[in-house]
């Protein structure tokens, strides 16, 4: 195939990650087995079931992603607006802190105090001051907020149950546990790679 077809054929995606933004391109016909076969032959150390394996994890994470993020925009939200309004759904009459909302998601407090800045122009959430800290406030579910969601998420919930409804209670249940281990794999790769960072190949000597 011509390069300017497998060019079309990539996804470009941008996924925000605290204050940065890490670029994936996804082509959307995933290699096949005799591609990654060649593959294989030139990296011997190459598992060819686990690339095959982990290919079809990121494509389809990558396509429920998306479907979410049109799904959301279609009634107004960000991914992040609905995470933060969801959260505080969780206790809609208890305020919560917006450093313990960082935390929570794992982003800084300026990414926080950004989507809360908009949240509350827009009547979803309230800002009430903090009683044990005077530089902090607390941020909770508004009445219009509490509104929206009830109408928003027996849709919301409708299409989540069609979208693993080819999926019976032991499928969801093996799916989680499996995708618990690649979890366990990743840990083991972060740290096998924080050990790297920490011990950095000698240099060579100068000639």
């Amino acid at each position: 195939m011509h390069l300017r077809q497998k060019i079309s054929q990539l996804t470009v995606r941008g996924l925000n990650i605290g204050s940065r933004t890490i670029i994936m391109f996804l082509l959307r016909d995933l290699p096949d087995q005799e591609c990654l076969q060649r593959l294989k032959a030139r990296y011997p150390q190459m598992d060819v079931e686990s690339i095959r394996a982990i290919m079809c994890l990121i494509r389809t994470t990558h396509d429920v992603t998306d479907g979410f993020e049109r799904f959301l925009a279609k009634h107004g939200l960000s991914h992040g607006r609905f995470a933060i309004m969801m959260y505080l759904n969780r206790n809609p009459e208890t305020p919560v802190n917006q450093t313990h909302l960082a935390e929570a998601y794992g982003v800084s407090k300026a990414t926080i105090t950004g989507l809360i800045d908009g949240l509350e122009r827009d009547a979803m959430v309230e800002r009430l001051p903090d009683p044990a800290d005077r530089r902090a406030s607390l941020v909770r579910l508004a009445p219009a907020g509490q509104s929206f969601l009830a109408g928003f998420l027996p849709d919301h919930f409708r299409c989540v149950a069609t979208m693993m409804a080819g999926l019976d209670s032991t499928d969801r249940a093996n799916l989680m546990a499996l995708l618990g281990r690649v979890r366990a794999g990743l840990d083991q790769v972060l740290e096998q790679a924080d050990s790297c960072a920490h011990n950095p190949p000698p240099k060579s000597p100068a000639a």
